[in-house]
């Protein structure tokens, strides 16, 4: 299972039943979906339900990377550092007509959610899939013209949202560059070039 469909499943999941556990519903209070399909219509699953989007990833710089190595029998691999990315996300309340006021108590709930919980570790949340072992939900602050612009692009008008940054989730592929030989008397341990492993 992909890094960023984990996380976010598990976060989904841990937000509907935080709120189911306050004020149950027949069906689930947050999903994570899309709000518009690929042809332009309104989906129709997402009816006065609060919306999980995910609208951009960016790379989180406050994370130091390394050049890594791994020992073995032969020497060791040399593998190229994780990365970390930050994930943006957007909880919209779709609520309209009478259900609107419904739809603000949402999103006051979810708000509480994240103050009480601003954490995700495999204490506390066990089916995130390694190496996620920490990640952090930070509440973002965006002006009106990029909340505007953001919902534009999503295919929306404005519906009553919490933008959050959901930070450090990594990339680790594992895969072996080179492999570097033990050093044998005086020599050096000598370190191919990737693609010339031997």
């Amino acid at each position: 299972m992909s890094n960023i469909r984990n996380a976010l499943e598990v976060i989904c999941q841990a937000a509907n039943e935080y709120m189911q556990n306050l004020n149950h519903r027949n069906d689930e209070w947050v999903v994570l979906s899309s709000l518009v399909d690929h042809d332009g219509s309104v989906n129709e699953y997402i009816k006065d339900k609060v919306v999980m989007t995910l609208h951009n990833i960016t790379r989180d710089n406050t994370v130091s990377t390394y050049s890594a190595t791994r020992g073995g029998n032969d020497g060791y691999a040399v593998v190229s550092p994780p990365i970390y990315v930050n994930l943006h996300l957007m909880f919209m309340a779709n609520f309209s007509d009478k259900n609107y006021s419904e739809g603000l108590q949402a999103i006051s709930l979810l708000l509480s959610f994240f103050q009480q919980r601003p954490y995700f570790t495999q204490d506390n949340s066990p089916d995130l899939a390694p190496p996620v072992y920490k990640l952090a939900m930070e509440l973002e602050t965006l002006g009106p013209i990029d909340v505007s612009y953001i919902m534009g692009n999503l295919g929306t008008k404005y519906l009553p949202s919490a933008f959050y940054k959901l930070r450090q989730l990594p990339f680790d592929a594992g895969a072996m560059q080179a492999l570097a030989k033990p050093a044998t008397g005086m020599g050096t341990a000598q370190t191919p070039a990737a693609g010339t492993l031997s």
